[in-house]
């Protein structure tokens, strides 16, 4: 599999994400209402970055970004 060479700010994009959907995992009983509003303005952030805007991305461009911000 050819690596792709993503920005540092979408990878570090990508980590809040998960950090955040981690931290989400462990308020199962309310009190999230801070971490959903970060996880929106995180997600946001991800999919609307310029990085998705040239040709050839693809959806398997997101799934190497995950893995690389779990890295």
């Amino acid at each position: 599999m050819a690596h792709r060479l993503f920005p540092d700010d979408l990878i570090l994009s990508q980590a809040r994400v998960i950090h955040t959907y981690t931290a989400l995992s462990q308020h199962p009983h309310g009190g999230s209402t801070p971490l959903r509003r970060t996880l929106i303005y995180e997600l946001r952030t991800l999919y609307t970055h310029p990085y998705w805007s040239r040709p050839g991305s693809s959806y398997a461009d997101l799934v190497e970004l995950r893995h690389r911000a779990r890295e």
